[in-house]
């Protein structure tokens, strides 16, 4: 103390602003010990946890949100758009809206897609059947085809020619075998990965000329599969970030878990 005392001004000067930044370095080496602490406790807990369960834990779902926001946006955005509102021209579906082409849009179920993709070539992607282009193997000739839409419009409560709405019904109903995978209310199956008619959520729009084209060419949608890509954290966490702006909007009474009907009933 007396050496430091007796030392020159610049001298303790120097000294004291070492002092202060070793004390600084400390505070900002043990302030990144703990938040990466923190953080792989937290990246543990996304992967140990049911994912269904996430969205519902205080700490973990944050975490998640924004772990996966930054993914989705890295690695999702240039194909459902940074709105994750996809595209008609594309027909890259939207994922905002709550409606799901297959399964019922829990965080599971999400996060079941994002791993193995849509017809990705993996042995678990989505790959039970597409659309047949229906038109170009003569199994309904374009005036059919018509009658088709027609119907759908009806299914939707828009206008349309009464007489080929009726004929568009009996062919949808048999000749046709839409049913099949639409199933005979027109509701779809998500098991098929076949969506409802019953709406207006269309993944290539819902004008004639885009309705004609899906039944006479077909459609064979892809979703890549990102396992082995990305880390399953990284999957889990992009899964919960869609799940929970999904849930902002209401749901297709067609894409509801089995017995959600009764739990709202009761509630």
């Amino acid at each position: 103390m007396d050496k430091m005392r007796h030392a020159p001004k610049s001298l303790r000067a120097r000294l004291r602003l070492w002092h202060a930044a070793v004390a600084i370095a400390a505070l900002v080496l043990g302030y990144s010990a703990y938040a990466w602490a923190d953080g792989y406790l937290l990246n543990r807990r996304l992967v140990m946890e049911p994912a269904d369960r996430i969205p519902m834990d205080t700490a973990l779902a944050p975490y998640a949100m924004s772990m996966g926001r930054s993914a989705f946006q890295a690695n999702c955005a240039s194909c459902h758009g940074a709105d994750m509102r996809g595209s008609t021209r594309t027909g890259v579906p939207n994922l905002s809206d709550n409606i799901w082409l297959y399964d019922f849009g829990r965080v599971s179920d999400i996060e079941r897609t994002v791993l193995y993709g849509i017809r990705a070539g993996v042995g678990k992607s989505h790959n039970v059947t597409d659309m047949p282009a229906i038109g170009r193997q003569n199994a309904l000739s374009p005036a059919e085809i018509k009658d088709v839409i027609a119907y759908m419009h009806t299914l939707r409560k828009q206008e349309a020619d009464p007489a080929a709405a009726e004929r568009g019904s009996a062919i949808f109903q048999d000749k046709g075998v839409c049913y099949d995978c639409h199933s005979r209310d027109a509701s779809g199956i998500s098991d098929y990965g076949a969506p409802s008619l019953l709406d207006d959520d269309t993944l290539f729009g819902n004008s004639d000329e885009a309705l004609y084209k899906s039944i006479y060419d077909g459609r064979h949608g892809k979703c890549p599969a990102w396992a082995g890509k990305l880390s399953f954290a990284t999957i889990r966490a992009i899964a919960v970030y869609v799940h929970s702006l999904s849930q902002e909007a209401p749901a297709s009474p067609s894409n509801q878990p089995p017995g959600a009907e009764t739990e709202q009933t009761a509630g």
